[in-house]
């Protein structure tokens, strides 16, 4: 919250400082990519369960707000990243915005309350894309977007984490790469492919 121009937040509530959330980003860049605008990259390889990019900031969720806040301040749905069933977050400013949805991705993504870690799936080259499933974190009627992603696997259109196929859901599920909002909405897995403890 701001009063004419300063912060009333305590001190650790208002986030890192530009250096320290610069300093969270040094084995990642953006760059072009073929077919999806400029995405991130990994500047090291990553062997799979290495963190590609892990990012704590207190402020994080700062400026979370409902989507019809969000478009109605000049963002589009491409801009917002859902974290709860009505609450998104805008562009956090930082290399991480810029990365792209894969219906066969390299990284799956852990949000907690301060930040994500963003977790190799497999093993990825230097100067390879990060991707993450844009629907692990999605789970919203009009939010569905076009997929460009050229994967082989390529379902055509990202939409809610309830329309995967079962096995998929079973499986992001598994690795724990679904928002903690989405995996409390009625999906279609069935009892025996979710394993419990």
């Amino acid at each position: 919250m701001l009063r004419n121009g300063i912060s009333l937040l305590p001190a650790r509530s208002r986030g890192l400082s530009p250096r320290e959330k610069l300093a969270q980003y040094l084995h990642v860049y953006v760059a072009p990519t073929a077919s999806c605008g400029l995405g991130l990259f990994t500047a090291r390889p990553l062997r799979t369960g290495d963190v590609a990019l892990a990012i704590d900031d207190p402020a994080y969720f700062v400026n979370a707000a409902p989507r019809a806040h969000l478009l109605a301040n000049g963002f589009g749905h491409e801009d917002i990243f859902q974290v709860g069933p009505d609450l998104f977050i805008p562009p956090y400013g930082a290399q991480d915005d810029f990365t792209n949805h894969s219906c066969d991705p390299n990284c799956g993504l852990s949000v907690g309350v301060s930040g994500f870690r963003m977790t190799a799936l497999r093993p990825i080259a230097a100067h390879e894309e990060l991707t993450y499933d844009y629907s692990t974190h999605q789970e919203h009627p009009l939010e569905d977007m076009e997929c460009r992603c050229g994967a082989a696997s390529c379902r055509g259109v990202v939409r809610s984490f309830s329309t995967l196929p079962a096995e998929l859901q079973a499986r992001y599920l598994e690795l724990g790469h679904v928002g903690m909002f989405v995996r409390n909405v009625p999906a279609a897995i069935p009892a025996s492919l979710i394993r419990v403890g």
